[in-house]
């Protein structure tokens, strides 16, 4: 998988959720999807809290010297 670390987005979080998934969205619409493993794109609260996850790490990991 590749390394999104300090990234966060729609993007980053379908990739996460998802990593072998091939796809394109139009707005909030998946107008394409091919994966591997015939799973389902995640639903939009899967996406959101995977961002808010992200989030998270984001502003708890930032150190302060």
């Amino acid at each position: 998988m590749e390394d999104f670390t300090g990234l966060f987005g729609v993007d980053v979080a379908v990739k996460k959720l998802r990593p072998d998934a091939e796809f394109a969205l139009s707005n909030n619409t998946f107008i394409e999807w091919d994966c591997p493993n015939y799973s389902k794109p995640p639903t939009w609260d899967e996406i959101n809290e995977q961002i808010e996850k992200d989030k998270s790490v984001i502003n708890t990991s930032i150190e302060v010297d």
